[in-house]
Parts: structure tokens; sequence; C-alpha cells
């Protein structure tokens, strides 16, 4: 928790967190830690959500804001943050990201890449964000669903983005390797080995990648 939570916010997070067993604390004291809340009206907050997703790829971000705020917003779930929030809205929505207590785990996370509207009428690339909190990540528009794919080829490290896409495989443009785009696997070398791939579906407006 941020120096200076409001007290209100404070004692509905730390019951959220007994119903966990999490452990609540102001500073990190712990070299693990599970959940990590950001105050976004403070100085420095969006860098702090993008300093705890480099600290631990694993722990869950969860950012709030007094009022709402669309550039601090997105520059939070760009920077890595499973969550942004306004101030009321956050235990809610954070016990939502969290899922049932009894289920013993983490669901998984999720970010927004961009506004779905920016899919309409494009197949094939629609974006390729070399920032994300997977790394390179290219999103491609197969015909009937998104699809996100490392944009890195495992051979020459070319942008796979850079390459063509014809009946769902995209080719290297460096040296012609080719993966299929809904699983990842190699086609034809000189790669050897395919590329990971990720989840992308759109809700609430949003393209998101959801990720373990």
């Amino acid at each position: 928790m941020p120096a200076g939570t409001p007290p209100d916010l404070l004692r509905r997070i730390e019951t959220l967190a007994s119903e966990y067993g999490l452990l609540v604390t102001v500073e990190v004291v712990a070299s693990r830690l599970a959940v990590v809340v950001v105050d976004l009206d403070a100085t420095g907050g969006v860098q702090r959500v993008a300093d705890a997703r480099r600290g631990d790829p694993d722990v869950v971000i969860a950012a709030y804001l007094t009022a709402p705020d669309r550039d601090r917003w997105e520059s939070a779930e760009r920077a890595g943050a499973d969550l942004v929030a306004n101030r009321g809205a956050l235990v809610r929505s954070l016990r939502r990201l969290l899922g049932e207590p009894a289920a013993g785990h983490i669901r998984r996370r999720r970010v927004a890449l961009f506004d779905a509207n920016e899919v309409a009428g494009r197949l094939g690339l629609v974006m390729a964000l070399p920032d994300s909190p997977v790394g390179p990540l290219a999103v491609f528009n197969a015909g009937d669903r998104l699809v996100g794919v490392e944009d890195r080829c495992p051979h020459s490290g070319a942008r796979l983005s850079e390459g063509d896409v014809e009946s769902g495989v995209v080719t290297c443009p460096g040296h012609g390797s080719r993966f299929e785009l809904s699983s990842g696997q190699r086609v034809r070398g000189p790669a050897d080995e395919g590329i990971r791939t990720y989840d992308v579906v759109v809700a609430d407006g949003r393209v998101w990648l959801v990720w373990l």
C-alpha cells in the first residue's frame, strides 16, 4: 500500500486482504508480494507501476485514481497495471480480479492494449507493441478472431509484425521462417522452434491481453 492511503480505503483493503490470507504493508518489506496497490494521484504513480512490474512479473498491480483521468489510466495500463479503477470502485474491482478466496489461486491477469474500434476493417497486422507486459507483441486479425504472438523471430530476432501474412501464417521478413498465428507452431525454417502465443480478447470496448 502507498503511504498516505485514505483510512477508509485502507480499512476496506485490509478486510479484503484478510479474506485471502494476505498481509497489508505500507512499504515493501518482503521480497515477494502478492498484490501491489498504487495511488496514481501521487507523484510518480505510473512509474511505480512500471517499477513494480519490472521487479516481479507475477505480482498483481492494482492502481486507483480519485477522479477519472484517461491519460493516466491508459499510461498505468501500458506500464503493466492489471487493474485501474476509481478509488471508490477499487476494492470491488480487485475482488473480481482475484476471484474466490477458496479457489487457492489468483486469476489470470489482463491489460488493455488499445481501443476495439481500431480493429474494424483490418485483416492481418492490427498493432505492434514493443513494450507490452510480456515483451514485444504483435496482434493480428486472423479473420474470425484476434491473436497475439511474440514479435520476435526465434531464429534471427526479426520483427514478425513486419512480415507478410497469408492464410493464418506469418512469414519472417528476415530469413523466411513461417509460423502459424493460431498456435505459434513453426511451419518452415530456418527457425527450429515456434513462437509464443497469447490470448487477446475484446471486452468493454477495449482489446485486452490476457496471460498467466
